[in-house]
């Protein structure tokens, strides 16, 4: 009877490695303010936020989290100040993805699901790796989960590319999700395309294996990750890019990301040019959000970049934090859910460019799940 319950207990030890440390430190709880309403009609928001989205009986009282969540979405849009495009991370359940509808974004992109499968040349080292995988650590269990990745937009999607890591790029616990980058490839009137690059990163030491072994496995996600971007994003098309990137206060983490990224010509993925820290360095945050956005920023997992057509950082006019520390209890995740403004370039002078909208543009698609 209990080795019936051993894949349910691994996944179960599965999503508290994929979500990070497990824990946040506690910081008084305030309310954060909304937003003033943008006055920048070339400012387009996007948001990042790991929702810790596991499904019943993985996690406890999720159903009223998630629905607080995607009720303040909802209330955002309409005072107009909604993110105009969110990342999700660990939107693993039923009630995650219902977010996208309460929250009012027509135009949805899913990530890898359980099924796919990427292939991608190994070396002596990913063999190697292969070999020396452990069952009672879920790298031989199979895929329980999808990616649980999602992208949320208000602006027709035309393309979608995704990304598996292959067996050996992943460690631990976190194999059992399908682990992954999904890019959601956007029209945006008045703008042209922008590509969003969405993506969550193996656990270092919650993986429950070595850390020399998660070390492994990270680095290789992030040599597949940065080639995988680069060669699906054409150069000279603005590209926005962001994720749990689990990278924490590692420095060995920290080097390896920006190291790959820079080899594979993705240079404005730099830790200066990351869109939260840009907000703090210029004290460009909305009133009542500094210690929640200088709170994500000391936890290193979650990051967010953006570069025009011309390869250049995308201009941050102001960061807000809708989802950090709670008034009276605790937050609605173990990760901070923040908003970075951008101002966007115009691509043709003769067509007005739309950002600021209450409801959604038509979608091109449809459904994309």
């Amino acid at each position: 009877m209990l080795k019936a319950f051993q894949p349910l207990l691994f996944v179960g030890l599965a999503m508290l490695a994929t979500s990070g440390s497990g824990r946040e430190d506690q910081h008084p709880a305030s309310m954060t303010p909304a937003a003033e309403a943008s006055t920048d009609s070339h400012a387009m928001s996007v948001m990042t936020y790991n929702i810790k989205g596991l499904p019943w009986p993985l996690a406890m009282g999720r159903d009223e989290a998630l629905n607080r969540i995607g009720g303040r979405l909802a209330a955002m849009r309409q005072a107009g100040r909604q993110p105009h495009i969110v990342l999700l991370q660990e939107a693993f359940s039923s009630e995650a993805t219902a977010l996208a509808e309460q929250a009012g974004y027509s135009n949805v992109a899913f990530g890898p699901d359980s099924g796919l499968r990427t292939n991608a040349p190994t070396d002596a080292a990913d063999i190697a790796y292969l070999q020396s995988a452990r069952w009672d650590r879920g790298e031989r269990m199979g895929k329980s989960l999808s990616s649980g990745l999602m992208i949320l937009s208000d602006y027709p999607i035309t393309g979608i590319d995704r990304m598996a890591f292959p067996d050996f790029a992943c460690a631990g616990l976190d194999c059992m999700a399908n682990k992954g980058v999904l890019i959601a490839h956007l029209n945006v009137p008045g703008a042209g395309p922008v590509s969003i690059a969405n993506a969550h990163l193996n656990a270092r030491a919650a993986a429950m294996v070595p850390v020399g072994r998660s070390q492994q496995a990270f680095g290789r996600q992030i040599d597949l990750m940065a080639r995988f971007v680069a060669g699906h994003v054409p150069k000279g098309q603005a590209l926005i890019l962001g994720g749990d990137m689990n990278i924490g206060s590692d420095i060995r983490r920290r080097n390896a990301f920006f190291t790959g990224f820079a080899r594979s010509g993705l240079r404005f993925v730099a830790p200066a040019l990351d869109g939260a820290r840009q907000a703090l360095a210029q004290a460009a945050v909305d009133k009542g959000a500094h210690a929640d956005l200088l709170h994500a920023v000391g936890h290193g997992k979650d990051w967010i970049f953006a570069r025009d057509g011309q390869d250049m950082p995308l201009t941050v006019l102001q960061a807000q934090v809708p989802f950090g520390a709670e008034a009276g209890g605790e937050s609605l995740s173990d990760h901070f859910g923040y908003v970075i403004r951008y101002r966007m370039p115009i691509r043709r002078l003769h067509e007005p460019i739309h950002f600021a909208r209450r409801d959604p543009l038509p979608s091109l698609l449809g459904d994309m799940h």
